[in-house]
């Protein structure tokens, strides 16, 4: 009798230890998961696809569901999320590129969707969730993102600024200004100038950000899509250094017939004939429109100047956006904002130097002597921003 008294109360101190030692298990388990608002892919891992919910997708609620604890962080709600990211990468040794979602348990990181279904699916997450995590500690005022910082953010502004004396815009505007003879008034030609040139603001910060959200769905997806592209960037700059280095010793001799780098004669020729018709139809009886009406026609005139002056300016323009594309999405559009102001203030100081010194002809040989000092400062930037892909993907 007393044998089985103390066989039961063996028994059900086990049965007390099992569950306590579960109970301990179960409590310790846990994962860290960053996630973007903004991704297709994170928000198809919380089980929405196509904008339907699908319970069998939704693998966070599953790991929460076999007990494990998911603390997870936005990288877009704030800079502090960002670089415990990007810190939790550095220690976990996954690749700086990397992008959400992803997954750490234990000493094991789980990039994308794919990897954390297959890690869930085979038991490996549940696992490692009852390891402790790695030690990671954020370096208080460190950079974690492509291109930040002090040196970062003047590269975007000098590389706008640069932009802005792009000898295609620069002639479209002088072109313009030049052909504007309705008005001796000072005031309303500065008016006209500043429309025509916050229309080409306006328009290359739409197409930025356009090619901005295009390029942030790939932030997400695979490794090989961001190889490609940051190849095709790498390749692309390489060339237009080469271009814009031989224009350099071209127009250092004069020989501006000999420039590579510029605009196609086709639209070269387009665009004069649309500055043409639109001046002409503005200085045409000039007394019976108003100065609201000139100003329209001058913003469209702008708009559509900036589209064909893409393929000039765009050049410059597509290298730092897929540059700032690896930020926050907050502050790549302060970036992408702070490249075009840059890019449109030598036009508004060339325009006012030009309509109050009444110089288009001398402001115009001007830039046209320099010519080789833009041309060769072109060449350098195409060569950074070149090297800086090639040193991403080699």
């Amino acid at each position: 009798m007393k044998l089985l008294k103390l066989t039961i109360t063996g028994f059900l101190f086990f049965l007390f230890l099992l569950t306590t030692t579960t109970s301990v298990s179960a409590e310790n388990q846990k994962v860290v998961h960053f996630t973007d608002s903004q991704c297709l892919i994170c928000l198809e891992l919380k089980g929405y696809i196509n904008g339907e919910y699908t319970e069998d997708a939704d693998y966070i609620k599953k790991m929460e569901d076999a007990g494990i604890e998911v603390e997870s962080y936005d990288i877009l709600t704030s800079a502090e999320n960002a670089d415990l990211f990007t810190a939790y990468k550095a220690t976990y040794n996954v690749d700086k590129e990397a992008a959400v979602p992803i997954v750490f348990a234990g000493d094991q990181a789980f990039v994308g969707l794919d990897e954390i279904r297959e890690g869930f699916d085979d038991g490996s997450i549940t696992s490692l969730s009852s390891e402790e995590l790695l030690d990671v500690s954020v370096i208080e005022g460190a950079t974690y993102t492509n291109i930040t910082g002090v040196v970062g953010f003047l590269t975007v502004l000098a590389a706008g600024f640069l932009d802005g004396f792009n000898p295609c815009a620069i002639a479209m505007l002088l072109l313009f200004v030049s052909l504007l003879g309705f008005s001796e008034n000072k005031r309303v030609l500065i008016l006209v100038s500043v429309t025509y040139i916050f229309a080409l603001f306006i328009s290359y910060f739409l197409i930025g950000t356009f090619l901005l959200n295009f390029l942030l769905q790939f932030k997400a997806e695979a490794e090989l899509i961001n190889r490609i592209i940051s190849w095709f960037v790498a390749i692309l700059c390489s060339f237009l250094f080469l271009f814009n280095l031989y224009d350099f010793f071209m127009t250092r001799k004069n020989r501006y017939d000999k420039v590579k780098n510029q605009l196609p004669k086709f639209i070269q020729r387009f665009n004069k004939k649309i500055i043409k018709r639109f001046t002409a139809v503005i200085n045409d009886d000039t007394n019976k429109k108003g100065l609201f009406t000139i100003l329209v026609l001058t913003f469209v005139l702008g708009v559509l100047l900036s589209v064909t002056e893409l393929i000039c300016t765009g050049q410059i323009y597509l290298g730092i956006i897929y540059g700032i594309h690896y930020l926050e999405t907050f502050y790549a559009y302060i970036a992408l904002i702070s490249y075009n102001i840059m890019f449109v203030v030598p036009l508004i100081a060339i325009a006012v130097i030009a309509i109050r010194g009444k110089g288009i002809v001398s402001t115009s040989n001007w830039i046209r002597e320099h010519m080789h000092i833009i041309k060769f400062f072109n060449a350098m930037l195409f060569l950074i921003i070149a090297l800086y892909y090639f040193s991403r993907i080699i």
